[in-house]
């Protein structure tokens, strides 16, 4: 049995690494949803992401595939920032985008197009002087 603020700790930590900085909390619902937050990230990314069978770039690329499937655009710049951490390139997430147009569908494809268009951007800027 894992203990709640260790898994807590963890997910924060990696986190901080996947997200370069992790996701900004929102000021309309800080406060309101920490429990429900704190309970995602402590089961998901405390446990579930950190579990040996499957490893964490590959959950990664899997995310992001389950993401562009069901069309949930708004979430895919972190999971696209993480995969770029982990050494995924641009090309193979581009690839990977295109394959889940057959599965999801035209729509989601070009959603997740417009996000990664966005997360490359963003990723590139804060990297520039690395």
């Amino acid at each position: 049995m894992h203990n709640y603020e260790d898994l807590l700790a963890k997910s924060k930590e990696w986190r901080d690494w996947y997200y370069d900085g992790g996701p900004k909390p929102n000021p309309i619902t800080e406060g309101v949803t920490d429990d429900a937050f704190d309970l995602i990230n402590a089961t998901l990314f405390g446990h579930i992401y950190q579990r040996e069978t499957l490893p964490t770039n590959i959950r990664s690329i899997c995310t992001i595939a389950a993401l562009i499937v069901l069309d949930k655009p708004n979430q895919l710049p972190g999971h696209i920032t993480g995969a770029l951490n982990y050494g995924w390139t641009k090309e193979q997430i581009v690839e990977l985008i295109t394959q889940m147009l057959f599965y999801g569908g035209f729509p989601a494809a070009v959603n997740a197009l417009n996000a990664a268009e966005q997360a490359f951007k963003d990723y590139d800027e804060r990297h520039a002087n690395d």
